[in-house]
């Protein structure tokens, strides 16, 4: 009887042990292998390859994830070292604590197995961070993103592709994406879990107002407000510090005229002054001729500052009319992009209702997106002619002044706000997302390997938080993401 009961506990561990491993490797493969198939799509279309070349394309593809040193191998043994070591050491402790000759209370005694599972899931991380940080093979490049690393897997290979281009020697920085993500979730987790405790204290003295149960959601919308004004400003003026494919997507977005973008760009390297002769003028004076104003206004000779109206490329004189024509536009273009997101994501359902909610949650957003960008064109004109100009002499702020970051930096500061539009809890999502983003656009994407030990030590204890609150305080751990690792460890 004594063996059964064993064997049937042993099976319960084991069971406990290997389920949130393999749901990790599911979910890291998924994770990875998810875009290069979605990319490979563009591979089928092609006639200059052979069935065959499709197939070991394909299968490349789905086989790349099974490496040990991926991100798959690397999300199972995070989880099974986060989740074996307590497997084995709570019993033992229980054991020992309902031993008579241990007086332990239970507060202490749940503290001590808390620091257990936070020592393991620091432990874990420290010793599988290396995994994605081989020492022999050089850090990714600053623009490049995960899609464009799986179109290359399934790009044709040639001779000059194949060879390999070496990387500069004693550089790291190949997870640093990764390691800003779980230190914002870390921080995100620690700030709630403060914020929570400060909720009852207050509750308990009947202290509790209403201008505190609406600073998360404000808190929310500031940290996007705040990320986004560093991503656009990167992407103005910084390009080369954001992945090729968000910088494309923005762009697309913005539908804005390289041309007006590079003379912003020269204008804060100081290559052009208004009403002085330059070698470097802005290429305004063929953009004119092209939207049918007079050539003059591109001259920053002989015209102090550039009109608003070519600013509107073609939209009239009015900043207002531009900034409606902006959101429509723009609108459109979003409802292109999450309409048919919002569809997909309910294909299965049958009710109305579930379809009306989808299309309701497609508007929402694109509402948000038009505001982003309409606010940041309405926000320049603002700054440079309308509003700036007025409020503050040309004696302290010249129009060049204007025109060389601070119109730029108005309309990044007020486009974050327009996340308001959306839900408290699209807010959550959309601003933790951003946040790492506008992190890593601060820091340097490559840096002397020497110092790798610094973003070893604070993604260890990051994710040793994100492990330990999610099988303790899961509600701590917000979004998607705590959802899926609720799925992970089974909570």
């Amino acid at each position: 009887m004594e063996t059964q009961i064993l064997h049937v506990q042993n099976r319960k561990l084991n069971a406990k042990i290997l389920k949130p491993i393999l749901r990790a490797h599911v979910l890291g493969y998924l994770t990875v292998t998810g875009p290069k198939l979605i990319s490979f799509l563009k591979v089928l279309s092609r006639k200059d390859l052979t069935k065959e070349d499709k197939c070991n394309r394909l299968f490349k593809v789905l086989g790349g994830g099974f490496y040990w040193n991926r991100f798959p191998a690397f999300c199972a043994l995070l989880v099974g070292g986060s989740t074996l070591l307590p497997a084995v050491v709570e019993p033992l402790f229980t054991q020992a604590v309902n031993n008579r000759k241990w007086k332990v209370r239970p507060v202490v005694a749940q503290s001590s197995l808390r620091t257990i599972r936070f020592m393991a899931a620091l432990l874990s991380a420290w010793l599988c961070f290396p995994i994605l940080n081989p020492k022999n093979e050089a850090p990714r490049a600053d623009a490049t993103s995960e899609e464009e690393a799986a179109l290359k897997d399934v790009a044709p290979k040639t001779k000059k592709s194949r060879q390999k281009v070496p990387g500069p020697p004693g550089l790291a920085g190949r997870t640093l994406d990764l390691s800003l993500f779980a230190l914002i979730r870390a921080a995100d987790a620690v700030i709630c879990m403060a914020w929570d405790r400060w909720k009852k204290h207050r509750s308990s003295q009947s202290k509790w107002t209403y201008a505190e149960s609406v600073a998360p959601q404000l808190t929310d919308a500031g940290l996007f407000a705040t990320s986004s004004a560093i991503v656009m400003w990167a992407w103005f003026y910084l390009p080369e510090r954001l992945p090729r494919s968000y910088c494309k997507w923005i762009g697309e977005a913005a539908q804005v005229d390289n041309r007006l973008i590079e003379a912003l760009r020269s204008a804060r390297r100081g290559e052009w002054t208004y009403g002085q002769p330059s070698d470097k003028k802005p290429p305004l004076e063929s953009m004119c001729e092209d939207y049918g104003l007079p050539r003059e206004w591109g001259d920053s000779e002989k015209t102090v500052p550039f009109p608003c109206e070519l600013v509107h490329m073609g939209c009239g004189p009015s900043c207002e009319k531009h900034a409606i024509w902006r959101f429509a536009k723009s609108f459109q273009f979003a409802c292109a992009t999450y309409l048919p997101i919002q569809l997909a994501l309910r294909w299965r359902s049958r009710s109305i209702s579930v379809f009306i909610d989808a299309v309701k949650n497609a508007v929402r957003s694109s509402a948000f997106l038009s505001f982003f960008i309409s606010a940041f064109y309405y926000s320049v004109c603002l700054a440079r002619t309308r509003l700036g100009p007025k409020l503050i002499s040309r004696k302290h702020i010249t129009p060049m002044m204007w025109d060389s970051g601070l119109c730029v930096a108005a309309g990044c500061l007020m486009c974050g706000w327009s996340i308001l539009v959306e839900s408290a809890k699209k807010r959550l999502e959309v601003a933790l997302f951003v946040a790492p983003r506008a992190a890593a656009t601060l820091l340097p994407r490559r840096y002397d390997e020497k110092y790798q030990w610094r973003e070893q030590a604070a993604f260890s204890l990051s994710t040793a938080v994100v492990l330990t609150c999610i099988q303790e305080r899961p509600d701590m751990i917000r979004g998607v993401l705590g959802r899926v690792l609720g799925q992970v460890f089974n909570n």
